[in-house]
């Protein structure tokens, strides 16, 4: 049964992979499809001939975003064709999302020196380093990919994007123009080059491209915010809300929407408004450190200064983390399989004491990447902290699968298995903590807690012993 489900699933990802068609100059240079493999999927029983070329196999699962199969795949089709760039390429892209940059990047590299007359390589290898803000790295590959093949949008895109985040506008503007010229119903294109004439402070040029956007995609929840900003800074506070209500209309987490209707309502002094606003945009997303300082400030000008006080220490402790926030949420904008985004998002959460932002991040990194150790040790230790003991437990039993040695994790565990009244289970975890390191004081100080809890008083008493003798041991070094 669980083989006919997998021939399914297959057959279903190659499906997804046959609709895309073979890829053209108007599409990111991903894993493409070659003649050859359109032809294998029009063929009777694709399915199955796709378990017999890795290659195939190895697409149809990055297209389920099930990447460490993938990698298997790719390596083996890279054992059959070691000098496919292509299939160095989906190597790579299997290590990215599993957060091995350093291997991605190798191979990334490999592929572009093992072909470099196919411009689609260079394309996968200049946003490789644009994700990363490698600027001139990623200059360099668009700029290589334009000399092999000057038809090519997407290269064009690419250097138009190098150009706006290294705050070239102007450059930016232009290469956004001759893509657009090249591909006039590309949406992301018009978008793109209208924010980046709204940075230069070019309105009128800016509107009808924004316009144009939103009535093609009313559901464009930026582009409906970025006119609001527009109409913001030429005064019209009535028309900005109207477009930043559309916004939130689309999409009720757009944090800066709320930030701005905030805003509005503080000119208009409607404070205790205005407050809860700043309130609900805080808890959608903590890490706005202006959303802190404009409700400390509501907070004072309502005479609650204790608040007021509090909210602008958030403020402080947040800004200190904000560009570096902004950064991983783009890479995750871009690539919402970035594990390793995911797990640096949870992580500074984390440690702003936001863990209920913090884990779904750290969940989303564990399903791109089963083996992300130490996502599952931050997971489990949120999950012990907040009383969910059986998802704890999960958390910590999948760490072990692949770390069976890991003491923190089966000290950790030992204790979820203790708190859920499963002393045997929490004695061998335990155990196997203080067989592989017989000076391990949480492991002892665990089983001292088991023990007594079964009324084994002397051996609850013996760990006890033991953990005051390392402790000790502990101060004489």
């Amino acid at each position: 049964m669980k083989q006919i489900y997998g021939m399914y699933t297959l057959a279903a990802a190659l499906f997804m992979l046959f609709a895309c068609g073979e890829e053209s100059k108007d599409k990111a240079p991903a894993v493409s499809l070659s003649q050859r493999d359109v032809q294998q999927l029009q063929a009777p029983d694709a399915a199955k001939n796709a378990l017999r070329d890795p290659r195939l196999l190895g697409r149809a699962m990055l297209a389920q975003s099930r990447y460490t199969e993938a990698l298997a795949a790719f390596e083996e089709a890279r054992r059959r064709e070691p000098e496919s760039g292509e299939i160095l390429v989906g190597v790579g892209r299997a290590h990215l999302a599993l957060g091995d940059v350093e291997k991605a990047q190798k191979f990334y590299e490999m592929a572009v020196a093992l072909e470099p007359a196919n411009a689609g390589l260079q394309i996968g290898l200049g946003n490789f380093h644009l994700k990363f803000n490698r600027y001139d790295e990623a200059e360099a590959a668009f700029r290589a990919a334009l000399t092999l093949d000057s038809t090519y949008v997407v290269a064009r895109r690419g250097l138009a994007a190098v150009y706006s985040k290294q705050g070239r506008l102007p450059d930016s503007a232009r290469e956004y123009e001759h893509a657009l010229a090249m591909a006039p119903d590309h949406e992301s294109t018009r978008f793109n080059l209208g924010l980046v004439r709204v940075h230069l402070g070019q309105y009128d040029e800016a509107r009808p491209l924004l316009e144009k956007v939103v009535k093609d995609d009313p559901t464009q929840a930026r582009a409906h915010y970025e006119l609001g900003m527009i109409l913001l800074n030429e005064g019209d506070d009535v028309g900005a809300r109207v477009h930043f209500d559309r916004t939130l209309e689309v999409d009720t987490t757009y944090v800066q929407a709320h930030v701005q209707i905030a805003r509005l309502l503080l000119r208009q002094e409607q404070l205790t408004e205005a407050a809860g606003r700043l309130r609900q945009t805080i808890l959608i997303d903590p890490g706005v450190a202006e959303a802190f300082r404009l409700l400390g400030q509501t907070y004072l000008r309502l005479g609650r200064e204790s608040a007021g006080e509090k909210s602008l220490q958030a403020y402080e402790k947040v800004k200190a983390f904000e560009k570096e926030l902004k950064l991983f949420q783009e890479r995750i904008r871009s690539d919402p399989d970035d594990a390793e985004a995911h797990y640096s998002l949870g992580y500074i959460y984390g440690r702003l004491g936001f863990t209920g932002v913090a884990l779904p991040h750290y969940i989303r990194t564990v399903t791109i990447n089963p083996e992300h150790i130490q996502a599952l040790k931050n997971m489990g230790n949120i999950y012990i902290r907040t009383g969910h003991f059986d998802q704890a437990a999960a958390a910590y039993e999948q760490l072990l699968s692949h770390d069976a040695k890991n003491l923190p994790a089966l000290t950790s565990l030992g204790q979820v298995y203790l708190s859920q009244q499963r002393a045997d289970e929490a004695i061998d975890v335990l155990e196997k903590a203080v067989a592989l390191d017989a000076g391990w004081v949480p492991a002892h100080q665990g089983l001292a807690e088991v023990y007594k809890s079964l009324g084994e008083i002397a051996r609850s008493e013996e760990h006890r012993a033991r953990v005051r003798q390392l402790k000790e041991e502990q101060i004489k070094k």
